[in-house]
């Protein structure tokens, strides 16, 4: 990984991250240099994944451009809104997965471009953990 993606702090406002459709994944992003970073763009984008057997797919929901031609002084939060769609909803089945994940993209100046991605969950209201036979909550 990049080491300026390292710097890259995503936060979402929701500890949980579980997110429901039509709901707005509100959060904010920073990035951590003493050193300020003269960039192109940086946008933020929410997006879908799959992993798993069988060709990969994704798509992007929103994105919305935090920078255009400026410098990202250290610690400056860069606060983001995005209304989530009703589908796909996050899926954990065994051959394929669903994921969802904001990524902050930015193009410097000079040099790569590069990223980094906090993962939440969109989940139909009223989803719950399904239960296994030792009475404790299935992990997601």
């Amino acid at each position: 990984m990049d080491e300026r993606a390292e710097r890259l702090e995503i936060l979402i406002d929701d500890a949980v991250r579980v997110r429901h459709p039509g709901e707005a994944l509100r959060g904010g992003w920073r990035y951590n240099s003493e050193e300020p970073l003269e960039v192109k763009r940086a946008e933020v984008r929410v997006f879908w994944f799959t992993e798993g057997k069988g060709d990969c797919d994704s798509g992007v929901h929103g994105s919305q451009a935090s920078v255009e031609d400026g410098t990202l002084d250290a610690g400056r939060a860069f606060p983001f809104e995005v209304a989530l769609p009703d589908e796909p909803w996050t899926y954990d089945g065994r051959l394929v997965k669903i994921r969802w994940a904001v990524r902050v993209n930015v193009t410097p100046r000079q040099g790569q471009e590069f990223a980094a991605d906090a993962s939440f969950q969109l989940r139909p209201k009223g989803w719950a953990p399904k239960p296994q036979a030792d009475g404790q909550a299935e992990a997601r």
